[in-house]
């Protein structure tokens, strides 16, 4: 048979096959609930029943949605220098925190590289810095376009309005791993729960809000921070007094009672400025067209999803809402109020609005609203009745803080709402709020966001103040006894009303402005009090008066044998330092870290030194562990009596003849590190020897700490100064 009769040999392919690779392929979070439902098909109904389920249901409604969705995130045409990681970019949901970083480490050095190789080779050429600067930033910035990512300083830069300092500032981000790894940790979150939502695990039916591994995510996360934080303590940089970190949070408004007690302040103090002035209040919700949702109220898919994921929801309706308060201010309509974010049970945000206008604005303000909701899919059945409702608050049936008090307190923490049971999901209203909080943390939504008023932050910097007086201040007095006591209300005419512009305020934020303040170069700005505008600079009064620093937890036992200070970090938790048995010269034996080698459970116990492992945090654990275990590893590699591994000398010296060979007078140290395994790097590349005691080349890594990249970017300012 000849080629063009293989060729033209009709096989028909074996669909179900081909459907069970792809179902085995998806990730193991994803394909867990269908490999268990044709199994049961399979096992109860035979194999037929199952392979029809896998055609005419996961084939035909499941698989799309998958495939639409991983299309979103996965990368088009790359330029070559990219290739390299368009497969780990395609892997990114089914990859591991060691993954990640990994992938970060390569970014960085990628980054480096070209901006380095550009920025040379344009200095060389037309010996202009800051040219040279720009166009590196830009081809670098060029390439991160390729990612689905958006470079910092990009905007500006295709605006022309970049500068040269700006760009080196965003290229320190750019390599810097950590950047990367926060950015790469999002996407991957993002990917992964977004095809949950496709594969149909998130609804009232299922689990409404968030996946399962999310939340379980979430939970993790919440517990390893307040372990962090009960591990810390604050110390005073002036007298040296310490705190404990977690009390100073749990006393802000990190503290969920905390934050809800605020709103329901704000809210009322709103709602009694509104009485008082004869003002209506409206409760509005907003919602997003059919096409946003992935599934049913009742449970069921919805066929006319179009893929969007609850950011691209958001997104919708802050559109909706600009407009909306666009076309409010040519027409004179001025509101106040507050605005909460919530979930639907597939995830889906929506809104829910409570503002206050003048009882003659109401008609127009809420056809105006409604014609907005509607511009995109208003003719899809039941949008006229969902899309926008308009309730007016009613003062004879509650105020209008209770209108919105159990949507704050079901987005945060579920205060009284016990018994309560969610409309939508049919569960305890208390349940609902972590899944509710973990969904916000999720897509990075914000749940709660005030209009209109007086700014918050300064309202909690008066606060600060506690007892003091300001006589001698008496613009910021009113202010600041308004605070001081709750008052809401009070503060917000104090700052000159609730419709008060910014420029307007008679109390403003003072900040202190750091150079270089942070690891990238930036300018930070830091709040230290509060002024009057009108009284000038002369009227700061500084909040901030206290340097704290961030310092590990002071141990109880002075016995412990564990330095909860922060030992260097080679050495971990547990400072051992193998030697002969001998002490070293110039100290005491009984303070010296010798230690025998042959050191047994026996000698162990006769130390006058106790660890208490019930005292160490599960980070110190896990160093611990991991010291521990490479210590056992070492010692069954060197095996009888050996003391710590010295090279021998034959070998260093074949090592430092093959450095002789290529130029490099290696001194018996650097000798002696490349026996170990180490690479030292000479002449832009790096060497690392192998067994034969021959030197071997390979590319050096570029990537540099933030110290080293500090120094490089001050290095270039002068040069761009004197030029």
């Amino acid at each position: 048979m000849s080629l063009f009769e293989l060729t033209q040999h009709d096989e028909k392919p074996n669909r179900v096959k081909a459907l069970r690779r792809r179902l085995a392929a998806l990730p193991h979070y994803v394909r867990r609930y269908y490999v268990q439902r044709v199994t049961e098909i399979e096992q109860k109904q035979g194999i037929r029943r199952a392979n029809s389920y896998l055609i005419n249901s996961f084939d035909r409604y499941v698989l799309p949605r998958l495939d639409a969705v991983s299309e979103r995130y996965r990368l088009g045409v790359v330029p070559g220098l990219l290739m390299p990681f368009r497969d780990d970019f395609h892997r990114l949901p089914y990859a591991g925190r060691r993954d990640l970083k990994r992938l970060a480490a390569r970014l960085t050095d990628c980054f480096t590289a070209e901006f380095q190789r550009e920025s040379d080779h344009h200095l060389a050429a037309s010996g202009d810095v800051e040219f040279s600067i720009l166009y590196a930033y830009g081809r670098v910035a060029w390439l991160v376009s390729h990612l689905n990512m958006t470079a910092p300083g990009w905007f500006d830069y295709c605006q022309c309005r970049l500068t040269a300092d700006a760009a080196l500032r965003a290229m320190a981000r750019l390599e810097s791993p950590g950047w990367w790894l926060r950015r790469l940790v999002r996407i991957h979150d993002q990917w992964r729960e977004h095809l949950m939502i496709a594969a149909g695990y998130v609804h009232k039916k299922a689990t409404p809000y968030i996946s399962e591994p999310a939340l379980k995510e979430w939970q993790a996360q919440k517990k390893a921070n307040r372990e962090f934080l009960k591990s810390r303590e604050l110390e005073d940089q002036d007298t040296g007094e310490r705190s404990s970190l977690i009390d100073k949070v749990m006393g802000s408004v990190a503290n969920p009672a905390i934050r809800r007690a605020e709103l329901m302040t704000r809210m009322r103090g709103f709602e009694d400025i509104a009485v008082r002035d004869g003002l209506a209040g409206e409760f509005y919700t907003l919602t997003a067209p059919s096409s946003y949702h992935a599934m049913h109220s009742d449970g069921k898919r919805n066929q006319r999803y179009n893929g969007s994921d609850p950011r691209d929801t958001q997104r919708y309706l802050c559109r909706v809402w600009s407009r909306v308060r666009a076309k409010w201010k040519r027409k004179g309509i001025r509101v106040y109020g507050f605005r909460v974010a919530e979930p639907h049970h597939d995830e889906t945000p929506h809104w829910h609005l409570l503002l206050f206008m003048r009882p003659e604005h109401v008609e127009l303000a809420r056809a105006i609203f409604r014609d907005y909701a509607l511009r995109e899919d208003g003719t899809e059945p039941g949008a006229d009745k969902v899309r926008f409702t308009a309730k007016p608050i009613d003062h004879t049936k509650g105020s209008a803080t209770g209108y919105i008090a159990k949507y704050i307190s079901k987005n945060i923490d579920g205060y009284a709402l016990d018994g309560e049971l969610d409309d939508e999901t049919g569960q305890p209203l208390k349940d609902s709020a972590r899944r509710v909080s973990a969904w916000a943390s999720r897509w990075r939504i914000r749940q709660f966001q005030q209009i209109g008023g007086a700014p918050v932050t300064t309202y909690r910097e008066l606060r600060r103040l506690q007892g003091r007086d300001l006589w001698l201040h008496p613009v910021i007095a009113p202010a600041h006894i308004a605070a001081d006591t709750g008052d809401w209300a009070g503060y917000t005419d104090a700052q000159g009303g609730p419709l008060v512009e910014r420029r307007c305020l008679r109390v403003c934020l003072h900040y202190d402005i750091t150079e270089n303040g942070n690891d990238y170069g930036d300018d930070v700005s830091r709040i230290s009090g509060v002024y009057a505008p009108v009284s000038g600079p002369e009227s700061v009064i500084f909040t901030r008066t206290t340097t704290y620093k961030i310092v590990p937890k002071a141990s109880d036992d002075a016995g412990l044998a564990v330095d909860l200070q922060g030992a260097p970090r080679p050495l971990g938790v547990l400072s051992i330092t193998v030697r002969d048995g001998r002490p070293e010269s110039g100290g005491a034996a009984g303070n010296s870290h010798v230690a025998p080698r042959s050191i047994d459970g026996d000698d162990c116990a006769s130390c006058g030194t106790v660890m208490d492992f019930d005292r160490l945090s599960r980070e110190e654990r896990r160093d611990l562990l991991d010291r521990l275990t490479a210590s056992s590893g070492k010692r069954r590699r060197r095996g009888g009596d050996d003391d710590v591994y010295a090279p021998a000398d034959d070998f260093v010296n074949r090592i430092r003849d093959s450095a002789r060979s290529i130029g490099w007078d290696a001194t018996a140290g650097e000798a002696a590190r490349l026996s170990a395994g180490h690479s030292i790097g000479f002449r832009g590349r790096q060497y690392y020897a192998r067994g034969d005691g021959e030197l071997y080349s390979g590319p050096e890594s570029v990537a540099v700490d933030k110290a080293e990249l500090i120094r490089r970017v001050a290095a270039l300012r002068e040069l761009s100064r004197e030029s």
